[in-house]
């Protein structure tokens, strides 16, 4: 039977968002960057923290996650430039649970998700813009690994991501206790 990975076993538990910022957001060494942008959250996990992976797309009308999802997570976060302005979800159950199969901590994604209850009973952290009952007709497998800008922020892969009630925010490195 598969066990959820577990955040106990890693040395840098102890912290917040707002603790960090208070501790790194001036010093241009970390790198602290605020995600702004409207979130809401859906997963079941509030407080999560990793390296990030972005996937991009670059040609086609629709992303698939799927791809992704089916690799070994190793506690990173999935960060997704969909487009605000779809007229359809980009993540759901059946993504979010192969998520959790593998191993991701969780996945942020600029783009609507759907199946948002059975996405807040998942040991996931999942933050998007909205909801829309509605998967594309077609999809396509997308790019990973690239730069990009959501609402004003630079975001990296290999980037490290904590999210918990107070906000999202990117650090250029991992964080160590305080």
């Amino acid at each position: 039977m598969f066990q959820a990975p577990s955040y106990l076993a890693m040395p840098d538990t102890q912290w917040s968002t707002s603790d960090l910022c208070d501790a790194h957001l001036d010093d241009p060494v970390w790198g602290v960057r605020i995600l702004t942008a409207p979130l809401r959250r859906f997963g079941g996990r509030a407080w999560y923290f990793g390296p990030v992976l972005t996937a991009t797309l670059q040609h086609a009308k629709a992303l698939s996650l799927a791809d992704i999802l089916q690799q070994p997570g190793q506690g990173r976060v999935l960060l997704v430039q969909g487009s605000p302005g779809d007229s359809h979800a980009v993540l759901g159950d059946r993504m979010a649970g192969l998520a959790v199969q593998n191993g991701w901590a969780g996945i942020i994604v600029n783009g609507f998700v759907r199946d948002s209850v059975a996405l807040q009973r998942l040991p996931l952290g999942v933050h998007a813009l909205g909801t829309r009952p509605n998967r594309a007709p077609e999809m396509a497998p997308c790019e990973t690994g690239a730069c990009f800008e959501w609402a004003g922020v630079a975001i990296n892969s290999g980037d490290w991501i904590y999210a918990d009630e107070d906000g999202i925010i990117l650090m250029s490195r991992r964080h160590v206790p305080l």
